[in-house]
């Protein structure tokens, strides 16, 4: 018996196209069947909090999926959020896991680890369409999107584009390319504490000095910089990729399919970015900054990644993989392995259900070893 699916939309930023995504591919394929309830202004219902979303499964079991890239969001007590949210709902699957953050809060018992993220969509998504509570600037840029000469928008961004296969690459080229975040916030009207601002200092200042080392460690092998923001040009201008067409998503898969070795640090709010979910969809050795949350699944160092908490350390790890391509294989299979069992949006998604229907189906691996 299939299973049935009502989800329900409040606003939809990108954060949620992976889980939409998957959603959509499961009812295509006849694996589920799916109704997408859009939440109006004014609706009665209690609203979804800011890049979640709801699914009442088999119209009993009420999932929240939490794509937030971590627990507090600039929420000073994450207790006030969580709280009375999870009250509301039998599960909570959330992107940004942390066993030992979930035991502080009230009803943590149910937050189960959803996976990697990313901005990962299919043709003719419900996520492309302007959601009545969606933030004016969102739904200009959605619209904008549907315009003919920028319909091409998300085919850059559909399931197969960012999928590859491990192949062995001597010598091995090496990727690095990142943004820096402006200290100020992203908006003039936005009010960062303190804690955040630093946060944004300590990860800018990590990419700098990777790219830099990397750049004189393993020269012409080594292609990293940053994109070209006002910010970017003013505090870190020897990093800046000066050609915008570098930058261009296009640009970047294809450098991206051709680097055997690509390196990740720390997200915003010390979560697992876009970009480390998108290496493993493309079965990549990775060397990453230390990771703070927890993933579904067998996944951890020297398996799936190697890690490092200085830049120092990078260059040491990158140039291990450079020499060792036995070990550089290893990781990329298993990356390859992984994605295809947890990553992929329709597994992902089913992953959690079959976690819901059965809850000892589902085991959890510690990134952070």
């Amino acid at each position: 018996m299939k299973l049935h699916c009502r989800m329900r939309l409040g606003s939809v930023s990108q954060h949620l196209y992976q889980i939409i995504a998957g959603f959509e591919l499961l009812a295509r394929h006849g694996v589920i069947e799916l109704v997408i309830e859009r939440q109006a202004k004014g609706a009665c219902a209690e609203p979804i909090p800011v890049n979640m979303l709801e699914v009442t499964l088999n119209r009993e079991i009420r999932l929240l999926y939490d794509l937030n890239d971590g627990y507090d969001n600039l929420v000073e007590e994450p207790e006030r959020l969580y709280g009375p949210l999870l009250r509301r709902y039998d599960i909570c699957f959330k992107r940004s896991f942390s066993a030992v953050r979930n035991a502080r809060l009230t009803h943590g018992g149910k937050i189960r680890p959803l996976g990697l993220n990313y901005m990962v969509t299919i043709p003719g998504s419900v996520a492309h369409w302007p959601m009545p509570l969606d933030h004016p600037i969102e739904k200009m840029k959605k619209l904008i999107r549907m315009l003919p000469l920028t319909v091409h928008y998300y085919g850059w961004y559909t399931v197969e584009k960012f999928e590859d296969e491990p192949r062995p690459e001597e010598p091995p080229r090496v990727l690095f390319m990142a943004r820096m975040w402006d200290v100020r916030g992203d908006s003039p009207d936005m009010h960062l504490p303190e804690t955040k601002r630093e946060e944004r200092h300590y990860i800018n200042e990590q990419r700098a000095r990777t790219i830099r080392l990397c750049r004189e460690a393993f020269g012409s092998l080594f292609h990293g910089g940053v994109a070209p923001t006002p910010f970017a040009a003013e505090h870190y201008p020897d990093l800046v990729i000066a050609d915008r067409r570098e930058v261009s998503r296009r640009a970047y898969l294809k450098r991206m399919k051709r680097s055997s070795i690509c390196i990740a640090t720390m997200g915003l709010h010390q979560s697992v970015g876009w970009k480390f979910a998108e290496y493993v969809a493309a079965s990549k050795a990775i060397v990453t900054e230390t990771l703070h949350y927890e993933v579904p699944g067998v996944f951890g160092e020297n398996r799936n990644y190697l890690s490092f908490r200085t830049p120092e350390e990078c260059v040491e790890a990158v140039a291990r993989l450079i020499r060792d391509e036995r070990l550089r294989m290893h990781l990329m299979q298993n990356n390859y392995n992984y994605y295809r069992r947890h990553v992929r949006p329709d597994r992902l998604v089913l992953n959690s259900l079959m976690a819901a229907v059965e809850p000892s189906r589902q085991e959890t691996g510690v990134l952070v070893q």
